[in-house]
């Protein structure tokens, strides 16, 4: 019996180090995924314990179920125990554990001898009751973590082991008035066998399977079951020359308490290698994740754009869901609200005035009028349409509305067919000078191709950019620098040799 203990925790220690330290520390799977099994360990608790109630069935010389007086023997007892898993597969278990004892005779008593009875035979009327107490040590093994770990609740594993328990059983005989008396002939003090006078002893070894159902990250219930072999005849207190081993079950229901902080316990760890798994989270619910989010902590009802910073639709600086007045200019001193200033005091809001250093009308939205002088002729007349043609914001895409003043410019041109013009692009001075340079060019160019398809020879137009270079009016508020975003066109005679810039 000393070999087989040995054996058992020789098998225990060999089995633990060759997981741990086989391929360098690392699990392979079939799917030739590593993963560090140290790692593993690190990252879930490996301490539990456990307890709950038991219940005990002999299969000796006498038996717990089945018995010649047709009753069954249900002996209830309880158990704790304490786990340490050394890896999701291995671990040990000490448990100790107290049971009720008791059954009765067998169907072929007549023909069972017995020893250190009266007559020597099994009597139907006969039954042994008792108790016993003691440890048991088991290697665990989870068959559900022998091959690939997923998320699951249930997990199934073996139980082998050896322990150790002593007992107080004793034989008794059924009365004509139906009481029993202990025959003492069989009793611990009398029966040679039994190696103590109150008490007997033996060394056992288990074979159980346990099946637990993940309740919560603290709490598992487990039920299990186990077959028992004690190294000796007299658990049921009696003795026969059919066999020197005895088998008993027990059958088990508890709650296993798992300890440590980590955030799982080592039988429900998942392993989950570098890049397997790719989760998208949206911390802000904004439909933007959060990798990609420059904003990732936006209210939920807030707007967002494709980046997921959110939305400012006046410009101000101050996102609509901040702002007290979204779709209107105004200062972040000022919750987003534009200032009730009349700089030029023409009546008109600075907010909404075109120029607000200059007075001016109200229906010419602050700016002042402009006398309109007769043209002298075509030329003139082309620079003043030139004033209306408009683009898309930062595009070069003419708008709609320019067509038709683009359309009067090419019927003028056409009446003097011998002058050379000059399409001159300028922008305000937001962006940089190069955008800005390279922006006013492909507006020159887009007019000058509009004009050649509708019939105006190739060399009477140069387009020409100048960007920001040449502000008609103060770049300092919004209505000066719409008018600083224009086309001009002009006669090349009145102003020379014009050199063009390539795309």
């Amino acid at each position: 019996m000393r070999r087989i203990y040995l054996f058992i925790l020789f098998s225990t220690f060999i089995i633990a180090q060759s997981f741990s330290q086989s391929n360098d520390g690392k699990i392979i799977h079939k799917d030739s995924t590593e993963v560090k099994s140290t790692d593993i360990i690190k990252e879930s608790n490996t301490w539990s314990i456990g307890g709950g109630f038991s219940n005990f069935i002999m299969h000796g010389d006498l038996r717990s179920i089945g018995t010649s007086d047709d009753k069954n023997y249900w002996n209830f007892g309880g158990y704790v125990y304490v786990d340490k898993m050394f890896n999701p597969i291995l671990g040990l278990e000490l448990k100790a554990t107290y049971n009720k004892m008791s059954g009765g005779a067998q169907y072929f008593s007549s023909i069972y001898k017995l020893l250190y009875v009266p007559d020597g035979v099994i009597r139907d009327d006969m039954k042994f009751e008792g108790r016993s107490y003691g440890a048991e040590l088991n290697l665990i093994v989870s068959f559900s973590n022998l091959f690939k770990r997923d998320a699951r609740k249930w997990n199934i594993a073996g139980y082998f082991g050896v322990g150790y328990h002593q007992y107080d059983s004793a034989l008794f005989d059924k009365l004509p008035d139906g009481s029993y008396t202990k025959i003492s002939d069989a009793d611990f003090g009398y029966n040679p066998q039994r190696n103590s006078v109150n008490e007997a002893s033996s060394i056992f070894l288990s074979a159980q399977l346990g099946v637990k159902r993940k309740i919560s990250r603290r709490v598992d219930l487990e039920f299990r079951t186990g077959m028992y072999f004690n190294h000796e005849d007299h658990l049921d207190a009696a003795i026969s020359d059919k066999q020197n081993w005895e088998n008993f079950f027990i059958t088990s229901l508890g709650v296993v308490l798992k300890l440590g902080k980590k955030k799982e316990h080592i039988i429900w760890a998942v392993e989950k290698p570098a890049g397997a798994e790719f989760k998208i989270i949206d911390t802000d619910g904004d439909g933007v994740m959060d990798q990609l989010d420059v904003e990732p902590n936006t209210p939920k009802a807030a707007m967002v754009y494709g980046n997921g910073q959110a939305v400012d639709a006046d410009k101000d600086g101050l996102p609509d869901y901040k702002d007290k007045c979204p779709l209107e200019y105004g200062p972040i001193s000022n919750e987003g609200c534009p200032l009730n200033v009349d700089t030029d005091g023409d009546g008109v809001m600075d907010v909404k005035d075109l120029c607000p250093n200059t007075p001016g009308p109200v229906e010419n939205r602050g700016c002042p009028k402009q006398e309109v002088v007769p043209p002298v002729n075509i030329t003139q007349q082309i620079g003043l349409l030139a004033t209306s043609i408009y683009f898309d914001t930062n595009s070069d895409v003419i708008k709609l509305i320019s067509y038709s003043t683009i359309d009067q410019i090419i019927m003028l041109m056409k009446k003097i067919p011998d002058v050379k013009f000059v399409i001159e692009g300028h922008t305000d001075d937001r962006n940089s000078d190069k955008y800005n340079l390279y922006l006013s060019q492909r507006r020159a160019e887009s007019v000058r191709k509009y004009m050649i398809k509708q019939g105006i020879v190739n060399d009477r137009l140069s387009p020409k950019g100048y960007g920001e270079s040449r502000p008609k009016f103060s770049n300092a508020n919004a209505g000066g620098r719409q008018l600083n975003r224009r086309v001009e066109i002009k006669p090349i005679d009145a102003i020379g040799p014009v050199e063009r810039i390539d795309e």
